[in-house]
């Protein structure tokens, strides 16, 4: 079964409000590429290690073109924050990696270039339909697609084994009875933590729940998080914070050093991520080889296969590049070029937007998740299996969004308040947030 995104966002660009593209004014010329000797030098940021051999390889076969490739931290509010000022600096980057939850915002600031003019369309057919929509908005296309993030459930089939749990839970109510069996092992082990501040992985919870945080009715954004769908996710959790069961006690959260010690020392059990996370756990748990398994999300009714999506990227060329058709060269050449896609599936954990490539994701087993089974387990035909549902859509100023929810979700667990209780707080804060903008928004709970 292929996987494929049906969230289209081109109706999005219809209400985001272009005048903030004034961001760039002050930008001046912008572009950190350079000509020196008939070679034309470009810079590329992402926060995948692997990003320099992929450069190098392109360097190889283009005398006339030299790609940097410098990784970028990847935490909460650092990249995309650095990406914005360095555009308004006139120091950014020329290609970049863009989350597609924030094409409507650096399209609502002007930061990314239309890449139709330089030949998108000629490789249209090589990618996943969904992918593509979500990087096209109102006729234009801002960004070749790399990966796509549905979620599922990684775990440490050990430790549940210890627990005694012989399989994966199926449902979110057997997701809790497992999170005591676990906890019962020792007052430290937990079936996952919960991070507050890392909002993605929620977001997708509510988005596999039903729930339609952002919407549009004519011009206008209609915000809906405090909705019932919204209430009952955040009563899910609420339920396990009350009681001990999940870890929030972890100061420095996902992707951090404590929380990677914790995957590598099986204290946290599972993690609910996106299909990319399988090159996280491998990265950061390199200890637990053959240890870990893949299973779907848990579902609210049996026998669903719903899922929602945690980040998938592209890689876009950004507004003010001195030297925008080579730039554009690059980003096609990356998402295309069987070297480069290897180096995404094999060492990067792509889920592929590339059709050629993701079905020689779909056929590789990997050996780092054998789980109880010999050999490995192919990861991605997990994700293939699911069904990730339409309707949802993202904000053009999901920076804000992610400040709102993060902060007041990271001030409940603090102060022993409930995530439900928040939920009414943030709406208000985004639907003020963008009037303040001059973009109108309304409450739809």
């Amino acid at each position: 079964m292929q996987h494929t995104p049906r969230r289209t966002i081109a109706s999005i660009g219809s209400v985001v409000v272009v005048a903030l593209s004034l961001f760039l004014a002050a930008c001046g010329g912008g572009g950190s590429g350079s000509s020196s000797g008939g070679v034309v030098n470009l810079t590329f940021w992402s926060f995948n290690q692997q990003i320099t051999e992929q450069a190098d390889k392109f360097n190889a076969t283009h005398p006339n073109i030299h790609v940097t490739a410098i990784k970028q931290p990847s935490g909460f509010g650092q990249y995309y924050p650095k990406v914005l000022a360095a555009i308004k600096a006139g120091d950014a980057p020329d290609v970049a990696l863009i989350e597609y939850q924030y094409v409507p915002t650096f399209v609502s600031k002007g930061a990314l270039v239309d890449l139709t003019p330089y030949g998108a369309n000629d490789v249209k057919s090589q990618f996943d339909p969904g992918a593509w929509a979500l990087e096209s908005i109102n006729g234009a296309f801002y960004g070749y697609p790399q990966d796509t993030g549905p979620e599922g459930l990684f775990y440490n089939a050990a430790i549940f084994k210890k627990a005694g749990i012989t399989s994966p839970p199926k449902t979110w109510d057997e997701y809790a009875a497992d999170a005591k069996k676990i906890h019962a092992l020792g007052k430290n082990v937990y079936i996952s933590a919960f991070s507050a501040t890392n909002t993605g992985w929620y977001q997708a919870l509510n988005w596999q729940a039903g729930a339609n945080w952002f919407s549009t009715n004519g011009n206008s954004w209609v915000i809906d998080v405090n909705s019932a769908k919204s209430q009952q996710v955040a009563a899910f959790w609420d339920n396990l914070i009350s009681q001990g069961l999940v870890d929030t006690n972890s100061a420095d959260g996902d992707f951090q050093p404590g929380w990677n010690n914790a995957l590598d020392h099986g204290t946290i059990a599972s993690w609910i991520s996106a299909v990319w996370g399988q090159g996280v756990i491998k990265g950061n748990a390199a200890d637990t080889k053959g240890q870990w398994a893949v299973a779907p999300l848990p579902q609210w009714t049996a026998g669903n296969k719903d899922t929602g999506a945690w980040g998938g990227s592209g890689i876009s060329v950004i507004t003010g590049t001195k030297h925008p058709k080579e730039a554009a060269e690059f980003a096609q050449w990356y998402l295309t070029n069987p070297d480069s896609l290897k180096i995404g599936v094999n060492e990067i954990g792509w889920y592929p937007s590339n059709l050629q490539a993701r079905q020689t994701a779909l056929t590789t087993p990997d050996p780092f998740f054998a789980g109880s089974q010999s050999g490995g387990q192919i990861v991605d035909q997990v994700f293939a299996n699911e069904n990730l549902l339409s309707g949802w859509a993202f904000p053009p100023d999901l920076d804000a969004v992610t400040n709102f929810q993060g902060n007041d979700f990271n001030t409940a667990i603090t102060n022993h308040l409930s995530l439900a209780s928040q939920l009414p707080a943030i709406q208000n804060q985004i639907i003020n947030d963008l009037t303040s903008q001059g973009i109108s928004a309304t409450a739809g709970s």
